[in-house]
């Protein structure tokens, strides 16, 4: 942000316009959550909150699936703690739904009504086809979908959510939730090796049954879940891997199998000590891991893509009734002005630097190798790159470059948001960290800095130019770039802009930087 300039951002900082909050209460075979998201008019929920419990609805289940009185109490003792948050925090409105415990339970009904009784709450019993549909708009808010496999792996149930073309074609509930598979296989802790084999056969065959009705053997999957998220988490810590937020992360196989190898002769109460694993999940995991090593043996994939977002965004974004699937762009836009709305940055003006930013790009792209990857980055960066503001003027780019990393931007990918962050916290003319290269390893690629720097630079013209609306073409056989403005340059440019433009564009693309009349 060019100081300077202050009294064109309409002289007070714009007072924030985030919309209301909506909570959703999730009670699952073996966890509950309750999550509090902060709903954007742009169609784009964040949650803000979250508490969890594990009441373990699914554990000791009968024969016929009937909730035992232990876990009818439990329940409802989780439900109450939930109702009292939701009173507490004057949450507008809440939605409840309960999962493949209590949908499974023939005393599933008065389960909902002795709840309802004691707490208040009226729990929706969802299908397991509405259940893979909500995991799927979770993930369709994060990024567009093209052909792959969304997977929701609970306690007591897995979603199988088919996607062809962006569209949701086929669902499927299956009984592998990690719970449920823990209870029937695993009599010893650690396992035997007959248990797990028997695990893995019953797993293997219920799968392979499955894909041969979808009549497809390759997918890209990506992973909802506690146990999916545990398990990346576990990872991460194991690798050091530079980015600790579990979207995005690429859970490859032979993470799986260093995971399996880990802990499969450890007992539970060692497990549990496993960072990222923790004690509700440290007698399930096992069964996570065998369900995820069978997954990805039917449809001849190495790697799970793992989503932060899943059936409580899917629902939270039913409600609040967002236009999904859409493109990457939108995602991301929306994205943007969610944090316009929560850190009351100016949007307008990153909008306007946005479009200015992307005109020049697409004329200085070629000039190393930049695609869609690179321009999207950058389109986020122009966005947000005076978000930082809301911390500190003064170190403002800095700031943006974090906020960029930890607020919740999709539509990109790990290495997107990377580089976004990176141009953002480039666009005053700071030198590039030395030590990016060491601590964004291997998010990043080898050439990936000099594309920040690129891509920085074109960020810091288009700021310095975008209120006189300018048109950029290339002359001189490609050695120089001529600059017209639709509006009139003395009354929007800054003093010294000549220089501050020719600046960069010299630096780091060998330009000449030529002024035409408008």
């Amino acid at each position: 942000m060019d100081r300077s300039r202050m009294a064109d951002f309409g002289g007070e900082r714009p007072k924030s316009r985030a919309a209301s909050t909506l909570g959703v209460i999730d009670l699952g075979s073996n966890t509950a959550r309750f999550v509090v998201f902060e709903t954007s008019r742009t169609g784009a929920v964040r949650a803000v909150f979250e508490t969890k419990d594990a009441p373990r609805l699914g554990l000791g289940a009968a024969p016929d699936g009937s909730l035992t009185e232990e876990a009818i109490a439990r329940g409802v003792t989780t439900v109450r703690r939930f109702a009292r948050v939701v009173r507490t925090m004057e949450v507008p409105k809440t939605l409840a739904v309960a999962t493949s415990a209590v949908r499974d339970a023939p005393n599933g009904p008065s389960f909902v009504r002795e709840v309802q009784r004691a707490t208040g709450v009226l729990l929706r019993v969802i299908s397991g086809g509405e259940e893979a549909r909500y995991a799927y708009l979770g993930v369709a808010s994060t990024g567009p979908l093209s052909d792959g496999i969304v997977f929701d792996l609970g306690g007591g149930s897995m979603q199988l959510a088919e996607v062809r073309r962006g569209t949701l074609r086929n669902s499927v509930s299956l009984p592998l939730g990690v719970l449920r598979l823990s209870q029937r296989f695993l009599d010893h802790d650690p396992p035997k090796r007959r248990e797990w084999e028997e695990l893995r056969e019953y797993v293997r065959r219920t799968l392979g049954s499955v894909f041969e009705a979808f009549g497809g053997s390759r997918y890209h999957l990506v992973g909802v879940g506690g146990t999916v998220r545990a398990l990346a988490r576990a990872a991460i810590e194991l690798r050091a891997y530079p980015i600790q937020r579990v979207h995005g992360y690429p859970l490859y196989d032979h993470d799986i199998e260093a995971l399996h190898e880990l802990l499969a002769e450890m007992p539970a109460a060692k497990r549990k000590s496993v960072p990222g694993i923790g004690g509700d999940r440290a007698d399930v995991v096992l069964a996570g891991i065998a369900v995820l090593e069978e997954l990805l043996r039917v449809v001849r994939a190495d790697v799970v893509t793992v989503s932060g977002a899943g059936i409580r965004e899917g629902i939270a974004l039913e409600a609040i009734g967002a236009k999904l699937p859409t493109t990457a762009e939108e995602l991301a836009d929306r994205s943007v002005a969610a944090a316009a709305e929560s850190f009351a940055f100016d949007l307008d003006h990153g909008r306007g630097v946005r479009d200015a930013a992307l005109a020049l790009y697409d004329l200085l792209a070629p000039r190393f190798a930049g695609g869609a990857s690179e321009r999207i980055a950058l389109r986020v960066a122009a966005g947000m790159h005076d978000a930082g503001t809301a911390i500190d003027l003064w170190n403002h780019a800095r700031h943006s470059a974090y906020l960029i990393q930890n607020y919740p931007i999709w539509g990109l990918s790990q290495r997107e948001v990377l580089l976004a962050s990176m141009a953002a916290y480039l666009h005053e003319g700071d030198d590039p960290p030395s030590e990016w290269k060491r601590d964004y390893l291997p998010v990043i690629r080898g050439e990936d800095v000099g594309t920040a720097v690129a891509l920085g630079a074109i960020l810091s013209v288009a700021e310095m130019v975008a209120p006189a609306k300018p048109r950029f073409h290339l002359s001189g056989g490609g050695k120089a770039l001529a600059l017209a403005f639709s509006a009139s340059a003395d009354s929007s440019l800054a003093p010294r802009w000549q220089e501050k433009v020719r600046r960069p564009l010299e630096r780091v693309f060998d330009l000449d930087v030529r002024l035409r009349d408008s």
